[in-house]
């Protein structure tokens, strides 16, 4: 019979930096193929007085 697998410490953290990684380079691929797409598409920027907290 096959031992169980036992995931130990350094394994957890191994996956959890490349989940890092992963989802960092994600971000950025989407941010840079959003400022890409035809104005009518791109993301729109609030206007100042419905978040100023932005200021």
């Amino acid at each position: 019979m096959a031992q169980p697998f036992i995931p130990t410490f350094k394994w957890h953290i191994k996956v959890l930096a490349v989940l890092l990684i992963l989802c960092t380079a994600a971000f950025f691929v989407l941010s840079y193929a959003a400022k890409k797409l035809p104005p009518q598409y791109q993301p729109k920027t609030p206007a100042p007085e419905t978040t100023p907290w932005l200021d």
